[in-house]
């Protein structure tokens, strides 16, 4: 029987160091992803600051478990987690509170004053006996006793916990939608669990010698798993705060997050530590069992990701699971370039194969009569790009009976004609001779009168019954008489690269229009970010630009291109904002220059601090505006100067543009507020803007 209490006893404890050393897992993994896409919360941070004090008080535990006598050293380290973690909880009840509206000055003064309160307990406990003596409890439970002020502590760390529970509880009764409450629901109900795990109640009463010592074990480890579980449940509210992407994106994002990282390390430390009582029980090398067990947990971990995936993601996504397959189906079947030299690539190696060519190329032809280089080559080819375009205009004049102009802009067409006619060309098998050379046209599947046709840069001026020519594809073979099943080849090969570059065309098509879209989507996530409160959101949340005035960044970056002089600067309808009108009284009343030095000020905001660099990537955006706009340089001696081609000088441009509209709607809203708090509120409509919650704005 002694035994059997002995190894059960056994048994809890390792499970308790087991899921303890999960919640400090779970809790370093939440600071990191809060770090990686909530940082700009005020919610999040505090969050952030109760897991810090939780991976402190559970470190020390755990160590006084597996340290060697005395123990005494980590039991004071734990300290350092119990005495911050009252006011870490004051502050996180009170951010999620002024969230909802309810901004307090004293309860934020109170938290303060909590952090400075635990610095002086901690150093109370680690350098006196004030707060917990030195002397440890002889027992399986090593704890502290108490000190002559631990009592006046405990009833502090109570007060306050009692403090911060009703502020959250505040908080949910103040939420107004359905998915703030519920969320908030969940919050409650975890909130208490961190600081009441963490307290060291067997620290003044110690456990009577008489009793089973399993008994507070086994409570241990159940308030331990509750402690893993209300951080867990903590930490999905807290991801919606200050993330600039949908709930569902949000969702899934964590919840892959949770198994990548602190599930699977949580079992792979599992592993490990049963690897040594199996060495025991078994008698086998622990080292090479706790390895085998590690890996095999790693690749389950990943098939079982990978297997389920597609499941996880319908669930998540709810009623829109059927639009989410559809974009994960629009991700996985896009065609890169890479994809598209390659495709081509073996095309033309399985035509050089079936007419014995040595020397063959496919080539692209915008529609608007400008030429791509040659995409994909075999062999020895040496062509000039306008020479290789004039002979296939050359060529398809002759089929189409047209004349067609080396300056001629127009889109390329081949007459869609039937062999059985004496003297006409079918696209699919002939040849048109030119220079060595067989070309062979690659037109698109419908006529421009077609109703699938989706190429509508041809249908201007096309020839009635014509094809679009998309490409060309040239061979030095021989004399092309070919058998049958050498025909049927050549189609096969020939309709495939044309289908290629048609889909390569729509998809180029479906990138640009995703271009245009993007700065409103992000500025749209930016949006839900700044509304995803746990009160409903107000009037200010909504307010962005100026009525009729929805392309911000558009308005910015015609601001810009006229900075010293210029319809676009003068007529801007940036002229309305209120920033604006604060910089006119600096400006003596001219509207222009106030214009113009809120763009700089918005563009002295981009610069970073220290030493000025030409290729340090944090100067990058900073060093094209103040050259190109302000200093007024050529492109090209900017792009010399910051070592990057003009192409990328361009796509670099676009986003400092971006970065500057952002500051100047940052700094439109700081003006509305200081508006807003500068005249008493005189209407409903008043105290609902004023009442935008400065937590979600952090």
């Amino acid at each position: 029987m002694v035994d059997l209490f002995s190894n059960l006893l056994g048994g809890v404890t390792l499970l308790n160091r087991i899921v303890t050393t999960g919640i400090l897992i779970t809790a370093f993994a939440l600071i990191i992803y809060i770090l990686l896409y909530n940082r700009r919360s005020r919610i999040a941070r505090a969050f952030a600051a109760v897991l810090a004090c939780l991976i402190g008080a559970y470190l020390g535990d755990l160590l006084a478990q597996i340290a060697a006598p005395p123990p005494h050293v980590w039991l004071r380290l734990q300290w350092i987690g119990i005495a911050f973690i009252p006011a870490a909880a004051l502050s996180l009840s009170d951010t999620l509170l002024s969230a909802t509206g309810d901004v307090s000055p004293t309860r934020r003064i109170a938290a303060r004053a909590g952090y400075v309160a635990g610095f002086l307990v901690f150093l109370l406990v680690a350098f006196t006996s004030w707060v917990a003596t030195p002397n440890v409890l002889e027992s399986d439970l090593q704890q502290l006793t108490p000190g002559p002020l631990f009592f006046p502590f405990t009833l502090y760390y109570f007060g306050s916990l009692a403090w911060a529970t009703y502020n959250v509880i505040e908080a949910r009764r103040r939420s107004l939608t359905a998915t703030s409450r519920r969320r908030m629901t969940y919050f409650a109900l975890a909130f208490p669990a961190p600081a009441l795990g963490t307290f060291p109640y067997l620290l003044p009463v110690g456990w009577p010698a008489g009793l089973p010592v399993i008994i507070p074990w086994a409570a241990i480890l159940l308030v331990n798993m509750g402690v893993g579980a209300a951080i867990t449940f903590m930490g999905y509210t807290v991801a919606y705060f200050g993330a600039s992407a949908p709930d569902r994106v949000i969702k899934r994002r964590l919840i892959k997050y949770l198994i990548r990282g602190p599930l699977l390390a949580a079992l792979v430390i599992t592993a490990l530590t049963l690897s040594v009582r199996i060495e025991k029980w078994f008698g086998l090398p622990g080292e090479i069992v706790g390895l085998v067990a590690a890996a095999t947990i790693i690749l389950m971990t990943q098939l079982f990701i990978v297997t389920l995936q597609p499941t996880l993601d319908r669930l998540i996504a709810g009623d829109d699971a059927a639009e989410v397959k559809r974009l994960q189906q629009f991700s996985e079947r896009l065609m890169t370039v890479s994809d598209l030299t390659q495709f081509l690539e073996n095309i033309l190696a399985a035509l050089c194969d079936l007419l014995r060519a040595r020397t063959a190329f496919i080539m692209q032809i915008l529609p608007a009569g400008r030429n791509e280089p040659i995409l994909v080559t075999i062999g020895n080819v040496d062509l000039g790009q306008l020479t290789a375009v004039d002979a296939v205009r050359s060529a398809l004049s002759r089929v189409n009976g047209k004349p067609m102009s080396n300056g001629d802009q127009r889109p390329m067409f081949v007459a869609d004609v039937q062999r059985d006619k004496p003297g006409t060309y079918e696209l699919e098998h002939d040849f048109i001779e030119w220079n060595g050379y067989w070309l062979i046209p690659l037109c698109a599947r419908e006529s421009p009168g077609g109703e699938s046709q989706p190429l509508s840069d041809h249908q201007t001026d096309a020839p009635a019954g014509a094809l679009p020519v998309l490409g060309v594809i040239g061979l030095l073979a021989r004399t092309p008489d070919l058998t049958d099943e050498e025909r049927q080849g050549v189609a096969l090969l020939v309709n495939q690269a044309a289908r290629a570059l048609e889909d390569a065309i729509k998809q180029q098509r479906a990138f640009e229009a995703l271009e245009r879209i993007i700065p409103e989507a992000e500025d749209m996530q930016r949006r839900m970010a700044e509304t995803r409160n746990p009160a409903a959101p107000t009037v200010a949340d909504f307010e962005l630009t100026p009525a009729g005035y929805d392309d911000f960044t558009h308005l910015v970056r015609d601001a810009l291109s006229h900075y010293w002089g210029g319809p676009k600067l003068t007529n801007s309808p940036l002229m309305s904002l209120r920033v604006v009108a604060e910089a006119m009284e600096a400006n003596n009343g001219n509207a222009t220059r106030a214009l113009r030095s809120v763009l700089n000020d918005a563009i002295e905001r981009l610069k970073p601090d220290g030493v000025r660099s030409m290729t340090a990537t944090e100067w990058l955006l900073y060093n094209i505006l103040e050259m190109k706009i302000i200093q007024g340089q050529r492109v090209r001696d900017v792009a010399r100067k910051l070592v990057m081609s003009e192409s990328d000088l361009y796509r670099k441009q676009r986003a400092a543009f971006e970065e500057v509209a952002r500051i100047v709607m940052e700094m439109e809203r700081e003006a509305r507020e200081r508006e807003l708090k500068s005249r008493p509120s005189s209407s409903a409509l008043d105290t609902i803007s004023a009442d935008q919650p400065a937590g979600v704005r952090s």
